[in-house]
């Protein structure tokens, strides 16, 4: 995944809120606890929505590169 690129939910553990639906990624978004445990989140700006959404790790397999 490289920040900037757009990507496109397309397989995968993706929910039908998202399937077909193409993101800018915005990069890792870490939660880390108070118990010390570190979440490993990440950031995609949905295209035609005005705030960015955190996304779990596991949505990363089911996301394609659009390539011009």
């Amino acid at each position: 995944m490289q920040v900037g690129n757009l990507y496109r939910f397309e397989g995968g553990r993706v929910s039908m809120r998202l399937y077909g639906r193409v993101a800018l990624y915005l990069g890792e978004a870490f939660i880390h606890r108070s118990d010390g445990v570190i979440v490993e989140n990440h950031k995609v700006l949905v295209v035609g929505e005005s705030s960015p959404k955190i996304i779990d790790r596991s949505l990363l397999s089911g996301m394609t590169e659009v390539t011009a």
